[in-house]
């Protein structure tokens, strides 16, 4: 099974090398192998703690109307009721905010564990939820005055769902998720949130990765790839380093638009913090005065000792 999921690695890098960069309408983090539980509902619920994640990130900064995103996840097993304790639960907050526009969603996730061998576990997990598309028409800036799409402020609804799969061990892990299916398109002849299934819009998730022990050093090699039907394939590849114990520091490549700067402190068992600075290699550089900026702060708690795989902190 180790070899199989290196294998699966190195051809999802490989193959991922090879394209371009297409705009992705879906929110992108840096630090996204600590917010799986927002990319993949099958996460929530897979650690033996009570674990939550608040993360903000500002791109592009100085450029005006840029992007603004912010996500919060909670998640945790059920270890009260003695039939369902191979299933966990979750929430997910999310806010993305650029220009005039504005989309708030929220999801409940629900997961199942089925315990392969003795190492190996495979959650499956599904997702319900909604998302808000605000429209602030009074901030557009308008050639023509007076234009009736940009009049006043338009607030609207719609459903969605996502499901995912996700593997792990101590070492190692793999998920494959489509967290959003719908569509939720704004009609503004119509004024209305339509929810539609269109192939061609669904972004779905593969990623994974492996903790690696080089004499006292710890190595953390990722990737992750976001893959839209009919679409050139976008993909992130990762590698973090502990250097010294509770730290890490490492670096990221976003397809032909990024190089990313991550570090993660532990300050102890139950709270980590983490920042990572982009630098744009395209020509928003032009434009941008600081690049772009994530922070986060992760927290885990527990209110008894459960039996079973104790989950390490590395993802």
């Amino acid at each position: 099974m180790r070899n199989l999921v290196r294998y699966i690695m190195m051809l999802t890098i490989l193959g991922a090398t090879t394209t371009v960069v297409r705009a992705q309408d879906q929110a992108v983090y840096n630090h996204y192998i600590a917010n799986q539980g927002v990319l993949n509902p099958a996460y929530n619920g897979s650690r033996d703690v009570i674990s939550g994640i608040l993360l903000f990130r500002s791109q592009w900064t100085g450029f005006e109307g840029a992007p603004y995103t912010g996500a919060f996840n909670m998640h945790g097993p059920i270890t009260s009721i003695k039939n369902l304790r191979n299933a966990g639960v979750g929430v997910v907050l999310t806010e993305d905010k650029i220009g005039f526009t504005n989309q708030l969603e929220f999801f409940l996730a629900g997961t199942y564990k089925l315990k392969l061998n003795n190492s190996n576990i495979l959650s499956l997990g599904l997702q319900v939820g909604f998302k808000n598309i605000v429209y602030d028409g009074n901030k557009a800036v308008l050639v023509d005055y007076g234009d009736p799409v940009f009049d006043g402020r338009v607030s609207k609804f719609g459903f969605n769902f996502g499901f995912g799969g996700y593997l792990y061990t101590s070492k190692y892990f793999a998920g494959l998720s489509i967290p959003r299916f719908f569509v939720n398109k704004y009609n503004t002849d119509k004024q209305e949130i339509k929810n539609t299934v269109s192939l061609k819009d669904c972004h779905i998730y593969a990623y994974g990765g492996y903790v690696f022990d080089i004499d006292d050093i710890k190595f953390k090699p990722t990737a992750l790839m976001r893959v839209v039907p009919g679409a050139p394939l976008t993909f992130d590849v990762s590698c973090e380093v502990m250097p010294v114990k509770n730290l890490w520091v490492g670096v990221s490549y976003r397809t032909v638009t990024d190089i990313v700067l991550l570090a993660e402190y532990q300050i102890n068992k139950r709270l980590s913090v983490r920042y990572s600075f982009d630098y744009p290699i395209n020509d928003i550089r032009r434009y941008t005065i600081a690049g772009s900026h994530e922070v986060g702060i992760q927290f885990d708690f527990q209110t008894k000792r459960t039996p079973g795989m104790r989950s390490i902190r590395y993802f």
